[in-house]
């Protein structure tokens, strides 16, 4: 339909034959708007971005949390595609229990073995990664803000000691330990294997999807993982 506009269901039903659940699909596209219906004929009402929208030459910007929260189409196989697959978004974890937030950063597809794509994962499902398939073995489809705040009181230890004891790690101890952000010390014991930072990253809303597209790709710094404890902390 990209490039066909004001085609009848037939002639869609003949180019997704192999799609399931079409019409309903082709429903649930109308009733978003990006797709028009008038006549039984249907026309798209979206655009889909090509190399030729924007300047791929532009250099990297410093790392910022960029927000953009409506979907948005880009041309299969182009040089964009390649861009966006290869700019990083900048992750920060918070909890309702205290100030510490856990920073991470991943790829634009979110494939990153991280805890924030666990949980956003988990929470849009998303079909999980092997890797995730055993943190769900460990802690499930447990509200975030409730983990965290196990999480962040257990890595607050680290602040003033170099190796914690815990003779009985839980399962959200155990989680810290799969994805690296802990190591064994001894058998009872962990050292911390992140950094504290008190790193911030701006944030900045968009309206556009063009705007959000030319900075987003421009987002090419891979920061790596880290903790800030934050004021009062």
């Amino acid at each position: 339909m990209i490039n066909h506009d004001d085609v009848t269901l037939r002639k869609i039903k003949a180019a997704f034959g192999n799609e399931q659940n079409l019409e309903r699909q082709i429903e649930d596209f109308v009733q978003a708007g990006f797709i028009s219906r008038l006549d039984k004929r249907y026309t798209i009402q979206f655009q889909v971005f090509t190399d030729g929208d924007f300047d791929l030459t532009l250099p990297a910007t410093e790392p910022q949390h960029l927000n953009f929260e409506q979907p948005f189409f880009v041309a299969e196989d182009s040089e964009l595609v390649s861009k966006l697959q290869g700019s990083q978004i900048q992750q920060t974890l918070t909890n309702q229990t205290n100030a510490i937030e856990l920073h991470f950063s991943s790829d634009f597809a979110r494939t990153a073995n991280n805890l924030a794509n666990y949980f956003y994962h988990v929470a849009k499902r998303v079909a999980l990664t092997p890797f995730e398939q055993k943190i769900f073995k460990l802690i499930g489809d447990v509200d975030s803000d409730y983990a965290l705040k196990y999480m962040t009181t257990f890595l607050l230890k680290f602040a003033k000691k170099d190796v914690v004891k815990q003779k009985r790690p839980d399962i959200f101890v155990q989680t810290l330990e799969a994805y690296g952000y802990i190591v064994k010390h001894e058998e009872e014991s962990y050292r911390f294997n992140l950094t504290f930072d008190e790193s911030e990253f701006e944030t900045v809303v968009f309206r556009d999807a063009h705007d959000f597209i030319a900075a987003q790709i421009r987002q090419c710094e891979a920061v790596p993982s880290f903790v800030k404890l934050g004021v009062g902390t």
